[in-house]
């Protein structure tokens, strides 16, 4: 093959991987669109969704910068060359856009973009519009072609399916947290009423060391109270996050040093419990584009619950590991948590990811791995358990990998390198 098919095949087969491994809608409609604009060579790409009761396509995703006044245009199907595309069911193809009268030039007016030419392709689903792919202006300036568009086309197909089964997804698992939210309200009404009963009697230790002077009691009480109300807040952020969908805010992020800070944070309770924390790091994993305070609140979840399991049970030398690995083949960021205790008994498995239950009792919520998983789909990606009677328990995420706008570790052209673990 040529440079270009090999090119092009290459980037295909990225896009397959990418929407087979993506459930979240957003993830998966910015991998497609960062494909679409490498493989037709263009600047910049983007994605309109078809709203079939205003009759009208609404920018999803851009690839390059917008204003918000731009992204907020909505064109009606029928008006300007997208809206052709979506009217005709048929690719479009304007190497001119200039003199072309059906060109939409609002946008170009409150983006401050000059669109020079493009290809627009309806995304369909039988007979049903999905939206439009559109990859814009030609990088040196040369014409968009017929092959351009039929690649396009053959994008469009595979992401109209993804895009439908992912709405199917989401709308499931949200009806499946609200459910569980409802028939739930008892177990949090009981952790609820522990939670106040112990803040109600330190307040009432307080009030009586107040009284005797007694500013031992009352500092002991005070440190109580500060934890309770740190459940308080976390049982709060937790619901909320179980009940409502949101997508990541991305930023870079090194893992690697985020492993190593985790078991810091965690160093004081592993070593109250005589439990050794270690940190087996792959010196290949480039940073990526992760929500900081998911990632941050997810190791911390899943470090703190594998040295409560340790506790619990006490395991004689307890071990935890956070161990990262970088998987280039399938472009996916490994990150686990292992354990060396009894393992997770084998009624709880198949529970252990539901909202509100808890092996702790009256200890935890049963909310934390519930908004783990949750933070995992919504970065694209899955966390799953992996245990056995007396061989501890390794919690998996397994996340694609984002590279760093303007990094050396492009998808494409990352080395070869095997893993070295650190400790």
């Amino acid at each position: 093959m040529s440079a270009r098919e090999e090119r092009i095949v290459e980037a295909l087969s990225r896009t397959v991987r990418a929407i087979r491994g993506v459930s979240n809608l957003a993830t998966l409609l910015g991998r497609i669109m960062e494909e679409a604009k490498l493989l037709l060579d263009g600047e910049t790409s983007s994605l309109f969704l078809y709203d079939e009761a205003e009759e009208e396509l609404y920018f999803e995703v851009v690839t390059g910068e917008m204003s918000d006044e731009a992204r907020s245009i909505r064109v009606p199907a029928g008006q300007g060359i997208v809206g052709a595309a979506a009217i005709g069911r048929v690719s479009q193809i304007v190497n001119d856009c200039a003199a072309d009268p059906r060109h939409f030039g609002k946008v170009d007016e409150t983006s401050f973009f000059v669109t020079r030419n493009l290809v627009a392709t309806p995304m369909l689903r039988g007979d049903r519009l999905i939206g439009v792919l559109e990859v814009l202006n030609k990088k040196g300036g040369g014409d968009f072609t017929e092959t351009d568009a039929r690649m396009l086309e053959i994008m469009a197909e595979h992401a109209a399916a993804a895009i439908e089964e992912a709405r199917l997804i989401e709308a499931k698992r949200k009806s499946e947290r609200l459910a569980a939210l409802g028939t739930a309200s008892a177990k949090l009404s009981h952790y609820i009423k522990n939670v106040i009963q112990n803040w109600n009697s330190s307040a009432s230790l307080i009030d009586m060391g107040l009284k005797q002077e007694n500013l031992a009691i009352v500092e002991e009480m005070w440190a109580v109270m500060k934890r309770t109300q740190a459940k308080i807040g976390t049982l709060v952020k937790d619901m909320l996050t179980i009940s409502k969908d949101r997508d990541p805010e991305r930023a870079p992020v090194d893992l690697n040093g985020l492993a190593r800070e985790i078991l810091q944070e965690s160093a004081d309770k592993a070593s109250a419990a005589e439990i050794e924390l270690i940190a087996e790091t792959d010196s290949a994993l480039p940073a990526a584009m992760l929500d900081p305070i998911w990632m941050h609140d997810s190791m911390l979840n899943l470090v703190g619950n594998a040295i409560d399991a340790l506790k619990d049970t006490r395991t004689p030398m307890g071990r935890v590991i956070v161990r990262t690995r970088f998987d280039r083949e399938r472009s996916r960021i490994l990150c686990e948590t292992i354990d060396n205790g009894p393992g997770v008994p084998a009624e709880a498995r198949e529970r252990i990811f539901e909202p509100f239950y808890s092996t702790k009792g009256s200890r935890g919520s049963g909310l934390g791995l519930s908004v783990v998983r949750k933070y995992a789909e919504e970065h694209g990606g899955t966390l799953t358990l992996e245990t056995a009677p007396g061989q501890g328990a390794a919690f998996l995420l397994d996340l694609p990998f984002i590279a760093v706008e303007g990094s050396e570790t492009e998808e494409s052209s990352l080395p070869a390198r095997s893993a070295e673990p650190t400790r």
